[in-house]
């Protein structure tokens, strides 16, 4: 029996026009590799969660990631 494969068709969720550089996507990636970093130290106690927001701060104006607080709607979540 051979299966018939249906094309797909849809589109972008969200449509943009913007293109995103090689430096945006890197310092997108370091910001999440920093976050990562940082919330490990916070969940093994050795940062206080002020101390997690301070770095986190630090962190977004060093490496600016690609989506902005605001964004992304996580209050279902």
């Amino acid at each position: 029996m051979v299966k018939k494969v249906q094309p797909v068709t849809h589109q972008p969720i969200i449509t943009t026009n913007k293109n995103i550089s090689s430096e945006q996507l890197l310092n997108d990636l370091h910001y999440q590799q920093s976050k990562q970093i940082i919330q490990s130290l916070l969940n093994k106690g050795l940062i206080s969660t002020t101390e997690f927001e301070d770095i986190d701060t630090l962190n977004k104006q060093t490496f600016p990631p690609l989506l902005g607080p605001g964004s992304v709607d996580t209050s279902r979540f």
